[in-house]
């Protein structure tokens, strides 16, 4: 083992990645067959923002030096994990264990690949038999209280993090694991505190952040309830979470149809839970941001994006619906125009500002500007012509369009291209 190569392992082990890859190149430069090198570079890389394609081509080179060995396939598999190729990595994943069936890393890796699937019954099972090989495995334990976490299975993902606990009592991702499951339970106090154990532990584990983030937002009775429906929902895959709110989207006009018929009051009452699903599931975020922002504490685990966010939701929604209520109870419709069109530009908002897609930002920020500009056409119409309804007269078509305008913004926030960057 050449000495840069074995200051390159200790780098990486003290997280100085951009070092141990300088080191590695150098041990390269003598040694370009070196397999365990390609290795070490690839793992390197997974850590450093915008570098997993080249790991993954590092793997491959390794895989290529050395073709039976199961390690470089299953590394593969990860990195696809990281890169959203979840059905690459399973292949990759099946093709290391059929290797060497004994090899815990690559059942490690094949659940991940099955956890990126949804695929939740067949990730229990890989992290079990991992689990049968080598019970102390720490990925495998990890692994294993996250798929019972998202299939609801609380107290098994509880059991399996404590006794995950009772080994290694200094284990980052398993207190953030029981943090998660005491949030879906319900237990927002206890979250906290497992959240903020957990960052003392390791204070850059992203998982962990998000919990405390989500576990501030919880505070709020209205994101509870918002959170309740995103539980529910992790457990089925894109696609079934797509037909699921078409399902939810024509249930409700089935109801509302039927409570029409019934009394004219129901239909009301109905639409105005329909409608609460509509704002709550695009703006319980944004709206928790802003809430957070009053805490001194708590807004401190916010990000820039995420304190913006806060403040364009609170303005239009809050300012919107006090705008709305102070129009209505003056009997001045352009006021309860306007503010009815700040709530509505408030849904593509949301969308905006903490979107890790950069073509989604685009396309919401311009929806948003679309029902502001319009929304003021309609405004200033109704200011100038007292005398006329809503959707009347010249701004009638400027109306029709920001309705459509928010219903569209509802169906393409379900596409994920326009909601997550492109991994690197």
């Amino acid at each position: 083992m050449s000495s840069p190569f074995a200051r390159a392992q200790m780098l990486r082990q003290h997280r100085r990645h951009e070092e141990a890859v300088a080191m590695l190149h150098a041990h390269l430069a003598h040694h370009p067959d070196d397999a365990s090198a390609h290795i070490e570079l690839a793992l390197n890389r997974i850590e450093m923002q915008g570098s997993k394609a080249m790991a993954l081509e590092d793997a491959r080179k390794a895989t290529g030096l050395s073709p039976n060995d199961p390690f470089p396939l299953a590394l593969q598999a990860n990195i696809l994990c990281q890169l959203d190729r979840e059905k690459e990595a399973l292949i990759m994943a099946e093709a290391a264990i059929a290797m060497d069936p004994e090899d815990v890393y690559s059942w490690n890796a094949k659940t991940l690949a099955l956890c990126g699937l949804s695929r939740w019954k067949e990730a229990e099972e890989s992290a079990r038999q991992a689990l049968e090989l080598d019970p102390d495995d720490e990925s495998a334990s990890n692994l294993m209280a996250h798929v019972f976490r998202l299939q609801n299975k609380l107290d098994e993902s509880q059991q399996e993090s404590r006794r995950r606990l009772a080994r290694d009592p200094d284990n980052a991702f398993s207190f953030a694991n029981s943090g998660w499951a005491a949030l879906q339970r319900g237990q927002v106090q206890e979250a906290e505190q497992m959240f903020k154990e957990a960052l003392r532990l390791q204070p850059d584990l992203k998982f962990a952040k998000d919990g405390l983030k989500e576990s501030y937002r919880a505070r709020s009775a209205f994101y509870r309830l918002f959170l309740r429906w995103a539980f529910f929902m992790q457990r089925f895959s894109d696609k079934y979470q797509m037909l699921i709110v078409i399902g939810v989207v024509f249930g409700f006009r089935i109801v509302r149809g039927i409570a029409a018929a019934v009394h004219p009051l129901l239909a009301l009452v109905v639409m105005f839970v329909y409608y609460m699903f509509l704002f709550g599931t695009w703006l319980s975020s944004g709206i928790a941001n802003f809430l957070i922002l009053k805490d001194p504490v708590a807004r401190l685990s916010l990000d820039r994006s995420e304190k913006v966010e806060g403040v364009a939701i609170g303005i239009l929604f809050f300012g919107g619906l006090l705008t709305l209520a102070g129009g209505a109870i003056t009997e001045f419709l352009p006021v309860a125009v306007a503010g009815g069109t700040m709530m509505v530009a408030a849904i593509p908002a949301s969308m905006v500002f903490t979107n890790e897609s950069v073509k989604g930002r685009f396309v919401f920020g311009s929806c948003m500007a679309a029902v502001l500009v319009l929304g003021g056409v309609v405004t200033a119409d109704m200011a100038a012509n007292p005398s006329l309804d809503l959707g009347e007269g010249k701004s009638g078509p400027a109306f029709s369009l920001v309705l459509v305008i928010a219903m569209i913004t509802t169906w393409l926030g379900m596409v994920p291209s326009l909601r997550r960057a492109n991994p690197e």
